[in-house]
Formats: structure tokens, C-alpha cells, sequence
């Protein structure tokens, strides 16, 4: 027997109700935010950890390169340190828990189709970067203190009124995410002045040297006028893949490059491009090779200052 049209007309004003209670409810913080489910993709790619690759990671609609940047270059000749970062828990959710931070593990639900959308981006080689991404955020929601570390400036009022974890990593300093990544901070050398290519060299030279490079991170810093000329992003960060015969071959972490505020745009095959060194001195402020040992005596450049926050 079929409900009489009234039925019908009491249940959908039932549901409007509850929707615009849970809503309310949500917006007060009363309640929780109802969370879609997660989509059923694979951790990592077919090859599993060793299929973790730094074109997997592209920047989505956070300004977290500090975050996506220094994540990219792991994921060349340091994949362990991701991996060993993440654990798939049977109930669909991952537990990552950062070296730098043992004693405050974080746990997120698998990224939702919307999530996807909006920030981290997933291809062929699993949802890894997705959830590093969300995992970092909830870590800095959950860590006022070192949230303010990280990004070097605080989140207006709480952030309280953001939605998602993702939106927490929003600028920050990539020296601070390699150290949250290998609890040790990383070296490197801040080019000021002439912007002397000679420190650059040396550092380059020692990172890419050998079967096993180094993790390795460029920043720009704001009104570098040479990096706007060259069609570079001032206030960004971009993952140094490889450093041979004077040549550097840096890749955006969002994976494509696009005009800047002076309508230009470095030329590039999905965000990876080459410079030579001196004209990578001259068009960067600062570079970061990441430590997964303590530097005890001599080797390796010195972190001089830091940079203000990059989006």
C-alpha cells in the first residue's frame, strides 16, 4: 500500500529540518561535519612504496608549496622517509606520525572526492601525497604551539572557521617542514647580496653526488626581480631534482608552471625545468638540503636566517 502524498510532504520537511539543524549545528560547532566517504583507491601505485615518485605530488588549491615542495624531493631518493611515516589502519583510515614529532601521531579518514578536488591531487601512483597533505594539516590544527613554528605567523582567530585540515597549511617555511619530516634541521645557504653562485655550487655539487641525492628544496623570496623576469614565482618554493655540469633541473610542485604578476611564465614539461646555476643564484634566495643524520663536524653549508613564510 502507498503512503498518502501528505506522508511524503511530512517526511521532506523532516529531512529539510535535520539538514538545516546539522548545518546550524556544524556552523556552531556543536557537531561535527559530515564527512563523505572516502574514494577506494590504493595507498601507494602498482609498485607499492618503491613506486613513490615526485611527479605524484601536485599542489592543489592551498598554498602549501613549503609543504608539497620538500614532500617531492623525499619522494626521489628518500622514499623511506615517507613511507615509514604511514600507517594504512584496517578500519580505511592512515596514522602518520612525522620524526620530528613521534610523540603526536595523526590520524585521518581516507581523502573524499571533494577533498581531491580541491587540494592535493592524486594520479596512477596512489593517494600518499593526498594524505601526507591532510595529515599535515590536521597536525598543525591539533598543534596550535607548532603551527605558529611552522607557518611563521598565526592563524586569525584560531582558525576556527576553517573547514578542512588541508586549509591549516596555508604558507609556511619549508625548513621547518624538513625538520617536522627527519627531526634534525636541514643546511643550506641564503644567497644575498650579489647572489654568489659559488656556496650553491658546492652545496649542489654535495647533495647530488654519489648513488643516493639529497632532499633538496629552492625558495623565492618576495620581490626577487630576477625571478619575476625569468617568469619564477616570488614567495614560492620549488623541489631541486638533480644538479649536474653547472645545470640545475627544479620542478614546481604544482606540477605545471603559470604566469606570474608580470604575465610570464617559466617554459617547463609539467612543471620540471632547467636553469644554469648562476642564473639559478641570481633568480633564488634560498636553499635547503634536508638531514636524516646529525652533521656532527664540517661538510655541508650553514643555514644562515630564514625566509618569511612561502605560499
Amino acid at each position: 500500500m502507498s503512503e498518502k502524498p501528505e506522508a511524503h510532504g511530512r517526511a521532506a520537511d523532516a529531512a529539510e529540518s535535520q539538514s538545516t539543524l546539522g548545518w546550524v549545528g556544524e556552523w556552531l560547532g556543536l557537531s561535527a561535519p559530515t564527512q563523505s566517504k572516502g574514494l577506494d583507491k590504493p595507498l601507494y601505485g602498482p609498485g607499492g612504496a618503491a613506486g613513490i615518485k615526485a611527479e605524484q605530488v601536485i599542489q592543489g588549491d592551498v598554498n602549501d608549496c613549503f609543504f608539497m615542495a620538500p614532500t617531492a624531493a623525499f619522494a626521489l631518493d628518500n622514499k623511506d622517509v615517507i613511507s615509514k611515516s604511514i600507517q594504512q589502519n584496517k578500519d580505511g583510515t592512515f596514522t602518520v606520525t612525522f620524526a620530528g614529532a613521534r610523540d603526536k601521531p595523526v590520524t585521518v579518514a581516507a581523502p573524499t572526492a571533494d577533498e581531491l578536488k580541491k587540494y592535493a591531487q592524486v594520479g596512477g601512483g596512489g593517494v600518499w601525497p593526498a594524505v601526507m597533505e591532510k595529515a599535515f594539516g590536521k597536525y598543525l590544527k591539533d598543534n596550535p604551539a607548532e603551527r605558529d613554528k611552522i607557518l611563521g605567523h598565526t592563524t586569525s582567530m584560531g582558525g576556527w572557521f576553517l573547514s578542512d585540515p588541508q586549509e591549516y597549511a596555508d604558507a609556511g617555511r619549508a625548513a621547518a617542514v624538513f625538520k617536522l619530516y627527519t627531526g634534525i634541521d636541514p643546511s643550506g645557504v641564503r644567497l644575498a647580496g650579489d647572489h654568489g653562485s659559488s656556496g650553491v655550487r658546492d652545496l649542489l655539487t654535495q647533495a647530488f653526488s654519489g648513488e643516493k641525492h639529497s632532499a633538496v628544496v629552492a625558495g623565492i623570496a618576495k620581490g626577487n626581480q630576477t625571478a619575476l623576469q625569468l617568469g619564477l614565482h616570488p614567495e614560492h618554493d620549488y623541489t631541486i631534482t638533480g644538479y649536474a655540469d653547472g645545470i640545475v633541473t627544479l620542478r614546481d610542485p604544482r606540477a605545471k608552471t603559470e604566469n606570474n604578476e608580470l604575465g610570464r611564465h617559466m617554459a617547463s614539461a609539467n612543471g620540471v625545468f632547467t636553469m644554469k646555476v648562476d642564473d639559478f643564484a641570481r633568480a633564488f634566495d634560498e636553499v635547503l638540503e634536508a638531514r636524516t643524520k646529525p652533521v656532527l663536524s664540517g661538510g655541508g653549508a650553514i643555514m644562515i636566517g630564514r625566509l618569511p613564510f612561502r605560499r
